[in-house]
């Protein structure tokens, strides 16, 4: 298995000066890293919210997602 990383991010309207919700889903994306571990993915996302937050403190949710790292011969498509 690998770990892959979902960031959420939540915006407040334009207009907003320290606003404290509701928040709405501005965007999701995946990060371009995989990880081998959910520890490694965790550590990830809580290191990436902290650079985001010196800049911009909406809330930003993360999930650490697990795939199969291969297929065997003839998996289905």
């Amino acid at each position: 298995m690998i770990w892959l990383l979902v960031l959420n991010f939540y915006a407040a309207p334009p207009n907003a000066v320290d606003w404290n919700g509701p928040w709405s889903l501005g965007t999701s994306r995946i990060n371009d890293r995989q990880f081998s571990t959910e520890a490694q993915c965790r550590n990830a996302a809580v290191q990436i919210v902290g650079q985001m937050h010196q800049g911009m403190l909406a809330p930003i949710r993360f999930k650490c997602v697990s795939v199969a790292a291969g297929l065997s011969v003839n998996a289905p498509r």
